[in-house]
Parts: C-alpha cells; structure tokens; sequence
C-alpha cells in the first residue's frame, strides 16, 4: 500500500483513505502510551469487562482524533492550492 503522508506536497495530497490508515497507526501508538501502559493487572482481574470497554473507548477516541486532524489538514492544503489558482 503506496500511502501519501505528506498532505504539504501539493502534487501529492492526502486522501482521505491515507488519513485513515494512518489514523489507524497514530491511534494504535497512542493507545499503547497512553492507556494499555498505564494500566495494572490487577485492574484487569478486578473487571474484565469494564477494561476492554475503556480500551476500546480510548481507542476510538484517539482514532478519530487522528482522524479529522488529518482530513482537516487535507482540506486546508486543498482551500488554500483553490486560492492560489
């Protein structure tokens, strides 16, 4: 998969499909430091449940964070390559 990472390249735009895949990553990377670091077993044995609810939850959060971050990104190159021309 040939992504375009680079949504200051006008000749080379970010997509929305490329915001999400590295939506993807960026949420995985930040899921990881932030909420399954901090966590503690006995956390987890105390209530499964509730745990992979706050996990997925967290996730989420940092996915679409991520998410319109870029798309918002890919959005102010393209308004600002209209005004130009």
């Amino acid at each position: 998969m040939k992504l375009n990472i680079n949504p200051f390249e006008s000749s080379n735009p970010m997509s929305f499909k490329d915001a999400a895949a590295v939506a993807t990553v960026a949420a995985f990377a930040t899921w990881i430091l932030t909420f399954l670091a901090a966590a503690s077993l006995g956390e987890i044995r105390a209530d499964p449940e509730a745990f992979v609810f706050e996990a997925l939850r967290t996730y989420a959060v940092a996915w679409a964070a991520n998410f319109i971050t870029l798309a918002g990104l890919t959005q102010l190159v393209k308004r600002s390559e209209e005004k130009e021309t």
